[in-house]
């Protein structure tokens, strides 16, 4: 079996990186496991907003170095557009205030593969990459943790077990089977293209179509030579890449815009945890953080809440190991906000629209 971690960690991203920050700074040894090989790809706008930004200057003491951003390096909430057929175009809204907080609106431009892999490394974990959680089992105190390399599967052992593996946590769905059976998933597709021509497409700018193409949500956004198109659908028929197809004809018809070759593409999915308000927190000895736990907050902007809830959820489980409380329930009580704020971004947000059955 070999050594007992206090904490393993499941997410390399940055829920998960700023879980072991918190556990590092308080001196506790801890294991992150990434199912990828790192550095690697993920599909999400790259956008570091105000908050987030605020957040990674208290937590770690920086922003992600030179290297992390593209161009442009800021887009500024003046900046981000959408179009419905009912309004035509407006600017969008995508942080509220929290607590009285306002934050800054020029927000960050970065590569999700290079900010999430700084971010890892400024943790100081030790980090295993390229292995896949499969199960775990509790016995008093301990946590078994299966986990697979290629065919091989193996065994760790730990103390306390955080599941900061996104809206589709393994973690979670093996702690309460019963979310993966009651949400609704939103499936995105995200794909980057060189592009001839911006055409009536401003550089600087960020846009949102809002149930223009067929979906709920379209969006696009440069990042350094490339454009990156964005869809996203609750439709458990229909194919993502047809969307897609008709966002770039959408794209060419409308704005003149000039797309020549896709270098890559990546999907996710995302539920609607944070719509219902139905948060997944773990209990006892297993944590959920980030979209695991359901914390999203406006129109999907899940960095600020992952690493916020990250490292309280690394802050409580310390305390926990040194004997000033119970760990789970201080985690439960230090993100009552967290909560609140999810909420009211729940209540206010417009970019998915709301799935049947979501009220």
């Amino acid at each position: 079996m070999g050594k007992i971690y206090p904490v393993i960690i499941v997410g390399g991203g940055p829920a998960g990186s700023s879980c072991a920050k918190a556990l590092i700074d308080a001196g506790v040894d801890v294991l992150v496991l990434e199912k990828m090989r790192l550095p690697r790809h993920k599909c999400c706008s790259g956008i570091l907003f105000g908050q987030a930004q605020e957040l990674l200057r208290r937590y770690f003491g920086k922003l992600p170095p030179e290297s992390a951003y593209c161009s442009p390096r800021v887009i500024h909430a003046s900046n981000i557009l959408a179009w419905s057929e009912e309004k035509g175009p407006f600017v969008y809204e995508w942080e509220l205030p929290m607590a009285g907080r306002s934050f800054t609106t020029s927000y960050l431009n970065v590569w999700r593969n290079k900010f999430d892999f700084w971010l890892l490394k400024e943790s100081g974990a030790q980090i295993k990459d390229g292995l896949i959680f499969r199960d775990f089992s509790s016995s008093g105190d301990k946590i078994r943790v299966a986990v697979q390399s290629g065919v091989r599967r193996t065994e760790l052992l730990c103390s306390y077990l955080v599941g900061a593996d996104g809206a589709s946590s393994a973690v979670r769905d093996i702690f309460d089977s019963s979310y993966k059976k009651r949400l609704n998933e939103l499936s995105t597709y995200q794909a980057y293209y060189t592009f001839s021509d911006l055409g009536n497409l401003e550089k600087s700018h960020w846009y949102v179509f809002l149930g223009l193409i067929g979906g709920p949500v379209a969006t696009v956004h440069k990042k350094d030579d490339v454009l990156t198109l964005c869809v996203g659908s609750f439709e458990k028929k229909g194919s993502l890449k047809g969307l897609m197809k008709r966002f770039e004809d959408f794209l060419s018809s409308r704005f003149k815009v000039k797309l020549l070759e896709k270098q890559r593409s990546e999907g996710c999915l995302i539920n609607d945890m944070n719509l219902r308000g139905d948060f997944c927190l773990g209990g006892g000895r297993v944590f959920l953080v980030g979209d695991a736990a359901g914390f999203m907050y406006l129109n999907g902007e899940g960095i600020s809440v992952a690493i916020d809830s990250g490292y309280r959820a690394g802050k409580a489980i310390a305390k926990g190991l040194k004997g000033k409380g119970e760990a789970w329930d201080l985690y439960r009580r230090e993100t009552e906000d967290i909560r609140e704020q999810v909420k009211l971004c729940a209540s206010k947000q417009t970019l998915i629209g709301r799935p049947e059955g979501t009220t």
